[in-house]
């Protein structure tokens, strides 16, 4: 069998087609039509469409995000379920965000927020549109708690991960 891609011809053995197919690397195999695909999509199910960050997201663990994108810029609110002790990120465990998000298909983000007993953290990542339309925030976080002095601040940073699936968009005030 010969299909042509692109300029290039290749021939291409029934098993190893019937193999491509399987393997998410070659798409309408069952028409006959054969043409490659973008391994990211193949791979990871990610799909080439804008990933919008504007709206509310909700992290695995339960907290929640608010962000909307004017250009390159981000503001929103970021409300935790998660702290090392009550009452760190505040009476009501809320905080204003600002950040940035870049341009393209598969935006990268950052943002930081400044809680009310002093500590801050800040987020980094990317947004997806997945293959089923749904989109995700996958993030890595830092956190920086108010060390009382200097022999503590050995224990005053940690590192995480956070992922967020999108929950709806942006509520109008």
């Amino acid at each position: 069998m010969v299909h042509k891609l692109g300029r290039m011809s290749i021939r291409v053995e029934l098993i190893q087609l019937v193999a491509l197919c399987a393997g998410g690397l070659l798409t309408h195999c069952v028409t006959g039509d054969v043409s490659l695909t973008e391994p990211s999509e193949a791979w990871y199910g990610v799909k080439a469409s804008n990933c919008n960050v504007t709206g509310v997201w909700r992290s695995d663990l339960g907290s929640l995000l608010q962000l909307h994108a004017v250009g390159s810029l981000l503001k929103g609110v970021y409300v935790t379920v998660v702290e090392t002790t009550t009452g760190a990120a505040g009476s009501h465990g809320q905080a204003g965000l600002t950040g940035f998000v870049s341009e393209g298909a598969q935006p990268t983000v950052t943002f930081s927020v400044l809680w009310e007993r002093g500590s801050c953290t800040s987020w980094v990542g990317q947004c997806f549109t997945l293959s089923n339309g749904e989109r995700v925030l996958k993030t890595h976080w830092m956190l920086r708690s108010v060390a009382n002095s200097l022999k503590e601040n050995w224990m005053s940073t940690r590192f995480g991960e956070d992922n967020f699936a999108f929950v709806h968009t942006e509520i109008q005030y």
